[in-house]
């Protein structure tokens, strides 16, 4: 389900059956690495797109969260938590993170939602078949990731 009034009303409707909420984390910085943290957001955005499309009725895809990359993410660590007891108080039992990010990993221990890692891919140069083949495969491998953890508590992921 998407952050859009629609998908809200079946989400109250629905809500005992969609206990799961994924995040996508999103570095920000306006210097050097602009454009690969650009693309890192294209590429997160477009993996999280296809997992809520696969999963349509089990989980909530929230807005992205936005943070500068110098502040990664020790000072936007405290501010996930907070999403965290919010998403629990709400009855979500799984939180998954999207990230391009390295630097969540390190806070994965903290958390009690999981990280998904995943190298960033430019996708901008590529033809489309050969996109669409790259993105899914990513895509496989996080819904087996997160099929198991519906199953149990993963403890680390990637």
């Amino acid at each position: 389900m998407l952050w859009r009034a629609n998908d809200m009303e079946l989400y109250q409707q629905e809500r005992y059956f969609i206990d799961t909420a994924v995040l996508p984390l999103v570095p920000v910085s306006f210097g050097d690495r602009i454009r690969q943290l650009a693309s890192g957001y294209e590429w997160i955005q477009m993996i999280a797109g296809c997992l809520e499309s696969q999963f349509k009725g089990r989980i909530v895809l929230l807005p992205a969260f936005p943070y500068l990359q110098q502040a990664i993410p020790d000072s936007a660590g405290p501010a996930i938590k907070s999403w965290e007891a919010e998403l629990a108080e709400s009855g979500f039992r799984h939180i998954f993170y999207l990230t391009s990010d390295p630097g969540w990993q390190r806070l994965q221990a903290e958390l009690n939602g999981n990280v998904l890692w995943m190298l960033a891919v430019p996708l901008e140069h590529m033809e489309q078949k050969q996109r669409d083949a790259i993105v899914d495969e990513q895509v496989k491998q996080l819904i087996s990731t997160i099929v198991r953890s519906w199953g149990g508590k993963l403890k680390k992921l990637y």
